[in-house]
């Protein structure tokens, strides 16, 4: 009985450790904007609705992000629902390195 509650103990613990790790990630949480470059070289944000955490946040920097409505810009659909907004037009505040984003 004195094993079963020792094991019962220790995988509790582990279990707490182990969420606790989890909800520390998805505090790294970011807006996200997309980002149109006007010919006069300035930026035209389009907020993303939402914050992205974790692997959701690494995956709309990396691959991108399915648009949920259709994106104007300047009056033109630039991206209609559905379609995949490159990851080089997505910027999320502080997190990514502007650097690394083509325009």
């Amino acid at each position: 009985m004195k094993n079963q509650f020792l094991l019962l103990l220790g995988l509790s613990i582990f279990m707490f450790i182990s969420c606790e790790q989890d909800d520390h990630d998805d505090h790294d949480c970011r807006e996200c904007h997309i980002a149109f470059m006007e010919e006069d070289g300035s930026e035209h944000s389009v907020d993303i609705e939402g914050e992205f955490c974790g692997d959701d946040l690494t995956n709309i920097e990396a691959n991108g992000w399915e648009a949920t409505e259709d994106i104007m810009h300047d009056g033109v659909v630039e991206y209609s629902m559905g379609d995949i907004v490159p990851a080089s037009m997505i910027h999320c505040e502080e997190h990514a390195d502007h650097d690394d984003h083509d325009h």
